[in-house]
């Protein structure tokens, strides 16, 4: 453990229990309202801090002032009980899934994670703490279970609830308020990847915040007077509790919190370097030098508290619960841990039930990535696509607009727009579309609280009634510095009444916006002027929707079959596949007299999915009746994908 010379003279026979303070009358936070822990668990096992190595590089320069407050989940009270290790190493837990960004607001037990680092890790069973290094073990090993599946209980058991509850080697149960219940054992659990020490000098700390853009948790000696906190002797102040300002301690208060050893633990959220207060001494007057001047502390760690939004930090500008801890503090008596972000894998989106299957806050056929060519959410009469792929102008309101001319005429009876958007923090991102008319509608305006890209299907009941033909403008617009990122792709879908679906046949226009223009449509096939018009085509399609062989030669094959005479005057494919690296993919096509030709030879490097348009002459003079086969091979192992669908158009004469 971490060695602390004025330690060894305390005992730790019982648990430190911190009396409510009965005097309300003063300012600070009392013990009632700022439960701490015990001081020797809450270091047992940690590394020298000293020892770490540096984070930074040499000439590494940090910002005056970082945060990634945006990216935490509610600020937690809890209460009565000495578990403030667990609570920070859930908000840092929680932390790190809203930054991985697939579960919808991710909010973890922490009644469960006290439970399973006893009974589970069997760490620390004859007292109410623990400390991070024996949490995360518990995360790691078994998992932790959601909040609703056993919710924290804010007193600890007493003899009222168990008559074992209480003196000396009480059993674990009473420190864990019990057992899960049964439901809550076999919920499903959530884990963390690697976590590590990270020194606690400044520029380290600093260095592994700004690389990673994550929080880290602080666990420390705890000082009264600094935290302002009336469970030791010395005066506070009820200014700097309401602004959350911990300094670094007096020689007075180091010596009183000596009689009476306790430990905090919570989570680093940000820095302000510029941040000054001014010094207290024993007495709780502000410093002063011999000319009069304050003497001031600079330089403080942003921090999230566990101790509730009632009392603590009131009055930080980030609101209740948070505050602001000296950075000469933490680098006398804090430990620092630092986590990596999870990868969650929740099964894939159903695409028809109503529900967030795979909890990325999309339902259904606003899941593209998923959805978006299940026949479930093929279901507007037309579709029109454009895939720009430029940036978008970081911090600025004009943003980037694209256009898209929808065919049809008519009213709208249903519309939809998807984006594919690029971009390492969407929060910052606004979304609007202009219809025809120069309706402006607003679908997306910093509402998720983190994540990075969007792939999403905007529902657009606003638009029924609307006239569908003309030009539909999509602004994606990004209101904050520091993230950049790019417009791929927007579609719109669009239905419109029907009796406005006319084709002209004469006049090279797509009327009923169904794809195919005058003697193409087969609304115009019975026409004169269509009667001698062009070659034939043979046209099929297949949705084999199977799972491509991951480094497999034989591949998968998906086959149509064409009806007819004539010989290929011209072969266009349309293929779509999911795949997370496509440069691993061959695609090839076999003509009926078993001519192959490669369309596609691991093309794209690490680029998601393949969805193209591919055209060949050299069938042509072949047969055009028979057997096609499309072929896919995948040719390194690591990535894998699925052959969703393929399309097939053969020109004839």
């Amino acid at each position: 453990m971490r060695f602390l010379p004025w330690l060894a003279a305390a005992s730790f026979a019982l648990p430190l229990t911190l009396t409510a303070c009965d005097d309300k009358s003063g300012d600070g936070i009392s013990a009632e309202e700022g439960q701490l822990s015990d001081l020797e668990p809450l270091l047992a096992g940690a590394p020298d801090p000293a020892k770490l190595p540096d984070e930074p590089k040499a000439d590494a320069t940090y910002p005056a002032q970082f945060d990634v407050a945006t990216l935490q989940s509610p600020v937690r009270n809890q209460a009565s009980r000495g578990v403030c290790s667990i609570f920070s190493t859930v908000a840092l837990m929680e932390h790190l899934y809203i930054k991985e960004g697939k579960l919808s607001n991710p909010d973890f037990s922490e009644q469960f994670l006290q439970w399973s680092a006893k009974a589970e890790v069997g760490a620390f069973t004859t007292t109410e703490g623990s400390n991070p290094d024996r949490n995360i073990e518990a995360i790691q090993k078994f998992g932790i279970v959601a909040e609703s599946d056993w919710p924290y209980q804010t007193s600890r058991w007493s003899t009222l609830n168990d008559p074992a509850c209480t003196g000396e080697g009480q059993p674990i149960k009473c420190y864990t308020n019990g057992e899960p219940p049964e439901a809550a054992k076999a919920a499903t659990r959530y884990k963390l990847p690697a976590v590590r020490y990270v020194s606690n000098r400044r520029q380290s700390i600093k260095a592994f915040m700004v690389q990673n853009k994550q929080a880290v948790t602080a666990t420390m000696t705890f000082f009264y007077q600094s935290w302002n906190h009336r469970g030791g002797p010395l005066p506070v102040n009820g200014e700097y509790a309401r602004q959350g300002y911990i300094l670094a301690p007096n020689a007075k208060d180091i010596e009183e919190s000596k009689k009476k050893p306790a430990g905090h633990s919570i989570l680093i959220v940000g820095w302000d370097d510029d941040l000054a207060v001014q010094t207290v001494d024993e007495l709780g007057n502000k410093v002063v030098d011999a000319d009069g001047k304050p003497v001031m502390e600079r330089g403080f760690f942003l921090i999230k508290n566990s101790w509730g939004t009632t009392n603590f930090g009131l009055a930080n500008r980030f609101g209740p619960g948070y505050g602001w801890l000296s950075m000469k503090y933490v680098e006398q008596y804090a430990n620092i841990n630092g986590a990596d972000v999870p990868k969650v894998d929740l099964g894939p989106e159903v695409c028809d039930d109503g529900k967030d299957n795979n909890q990325n806050r999309l339902i259904d056929c606003e899941d593209i990535e998923t959805c978006g060519k299940n026949t479930a959410c093929l279901n507007t009469d037309f579709f029109f696509e454009s895939k720009p792929n430029k940036a978008i102008p970081d911090n600025n309101a004009g943003g980037l607009g694209s256009d898209i001319t929808v065919g049809p005429g008519g009213t709208v009876t249903s519309a939809w727009v998807e984006v594919e958007i690029a971009h390492p923090f969407v929060r910052d991102l606004k979304l609007v579309v202009t219809l025809p008319s120069g309706r402006a509608i607003t679908m997306y305006d910093h509402n998720d609280i983190a994540g990075r890209d969007m792939k999403r299907r905007f529902t657009l009941p606003a638009v029924i009634g609307e006239q569908a033909g003309g030009t539909w403008r999509l602004t994606v617009s990004d209101n904050a510095q520091g993230d950049v990122g790019k417009l791929e792709r927007w579609a719109v879908g669009v239905s419109v009444a029907q009796s406005a679906l006319v084709e002209v046949c004469g006049d090279g226009q797509d009327n009923d916006g169904d794809h195919a223009v005058d003697c193409a449509d087969s609304d115009c096939a019975t026409t004169a002027a269509c009667q001698t018009a062009g070659p034939d085509v043979f046209e099929g399609s297949a949705e084999p929707n199977v799972s491509i062989p991951d480094q497999d030669a034989a591949g998968v094959k998906s086959k149509i079959t064409l009806s007819g005479k004539g010989s290929v005057a011209g072969v266009t494919v349309d293929v779509g596949i999911t795949h997370s690296y496509r440069g691993d993919l061959t695609v090839k096509l076999v003509a009926p007299s078993g001519k192959t030709v490669t369309l596609l030879d691991q093309q794209g490097g690490s680029a998601d999915d393949v969805d193209q348009t591919f055209e060949s002459d050299a069938f042509d003079g072949l047969p055009a009746a028979g057997e096609w086969t499309l072929w896919v091979t995948d040719g390194f192992a690591g990535d894998t994908g699925t052959l969703d669908l393929w399309f097939l158009s053969v020109d004839v004469e």
